[in-house]
C-alpha cells in the first residue's frame, strides 16, 4: 500500500497537475471499489463529469481531492495506486475507474486486490468515511511533539510496533516504516512499551520523526511514476536473509499481531524473555 512517504509524494504530485483541470468523462470497470455518498446524484459519472479540480490534500492514510463543491476521498488499502496517463502512455493494469481530463491527460486508479475505497461525497461529510475521523495525532503535523508523544505511549502496555501503527493514537504509520522507525531507533518490535525508558522513547520519537523525513526525500529523489512503490532505500523491510547495512548481521523476519516484521537482531536485541537462539 502507499504509506506516508508514498502520500506526500502523491499529493505533491497531483497538486502540480490537477487544480484547473476539468472532468470531460468518468469511465468505470470496478464499481466495488466506489462509494457514492451522495443520494440522486445519478452515480459517480454523471456526478464528476464537468466538474473542475481545486487541490489535493492527505490526511493520514487517506488522500483527498477537492472540487468544488463535492470530493473524492481515497483509501488506498493493501493495493490501490493512481496513474497519471499521459497521451499515448499505456493504461495502469487492474484498471477500475478512470477521470479523463484537459490535454489528453487521464487519472487512472488500479487495484488489483479490490481492496481500497474510493468516496464520493460533498464536502465535510467525512462521519460516513470509517476510520477518517478517528484518527490519532498526524505525525507529520506540528502537533506530535515528544512531550505528546510520551504521554501517548505512557499509557500503553503493548508491543512497541503494535503501538507505533495504531491509527487511534498516530496518524499514520505503516507495516514498511515501523519496522524501518524500530531499526533506527535500535527497539526490537517485541519490545513491550512498558519496558521502555526515558532514553528509549525519547530515541523512538526522534526516529518517527527522522525516519518518515528520510522516507520522503528518498521517495522523492527516486521520482518514479506515481503507480511505481518506492521501496529501494529501506535496511530492514522485506530484507529477509540480507545483511544487515549497518553490522552485517542477518536480518531477520517476526510475527507481531498478526503482521511480519523485519529486523536485526543485533542492532535491535530483544528483551529478556523474548531471546531467540538466532
Amino acid at each position: 500500500m502507499p504509506e506516508l512517504p508514498d502520500l506526500v509524494y502523491i499529493a505533491d504530485a497531483l497538486n502540480a497537475v490537477l487544480p484547473g483541470q476539468k472532468i470531460r468523462a468518468v469511465s468505470v470497470r470496478e464499481p466495488v471499489v466506489l462509494r457514492v455518498l451522495i443520494p440522486g446524484s445519478g452515480g459517480i459519472a454523471a456526478a464528476l463529469t464537468g466538474q473542475r479540480f481545486q487541490t489535493v490534500e492527505r490526511q493520514g492514510p487517506f488522500l483527498k481531492l477537492q472540487l468544488e463543491p463535492l470530493e473524492i476521498i481515497i483509501h488506498f488499502m493493501l493495493s490501490g495506486r493512481f496513474q497519471l496517463q499521459q497521451p499515448g502512455q499505456r493504461r495502469i493494469g487492474h484498471f477500475c475507474f478512470s477521470l479523463a481530463l484537459d490535454r489528453g491527460l487521464n487519472l487512472n486508479y488500479g487495484d488489483d486486490k479490490r481492496m481500497g475505497k474510493v468516496y464520493l461525497l460533498k464536502n465535510g461529510g467525512y462521519d460516513r468515511i470509517p476510520g477518517y475521523l478517528d484518527q490519532g495525532v498526524d505525525v507529520l503535523s506540528k502537533a506530535f511533539t515528544e512531550p505528546l508523544f510520551r504521554g501517548l505511549i505512557s499509557k500503553k502496555r503493548c508491543q512497541a510496533r503494535v503501538f507505533i501503527m495504531d491509527q487511534s493514537c498516530l496518524s499514520a504509520i505503516g507495516n514498511a516504516y515501523a519496522d524501518e522507525i524500530l531499526f533506527q531507533a535500535g527497539i526490537h518490535p517485541k519490545t513491550l512499551c512498558s519496558q521502555l525508558d526515558d532514553e528509549e522513547v525519547g530515541r523512538l520519537y526522534r526516529s518517527v520523526v527522522d525516519t518518515l523525513r528520510w522516507g520522503i526525500e528518498s521517495v522523492r529523489r527516486a521520482g518514479r511514476p506515481l503507480e511505481i512503490k518506492v521501496r529501494d532505500h529501506l535496511r530492514v523491510r522485506n530484507r529477509k536473509g540480507r545483511d544487515c547495512s549497518r553490522c552485517g548481521t542477518t536480518i531477520r523476519r517476526v510475527g507481531v499481531l498478526g503482521y511480519d516484521s523485519f529486523f536485526c537482531p543485533r542492532c535491535q536485541p530483544a528483551r529478556k524473555g523474548q531471546t531467540i537462539p538466532w
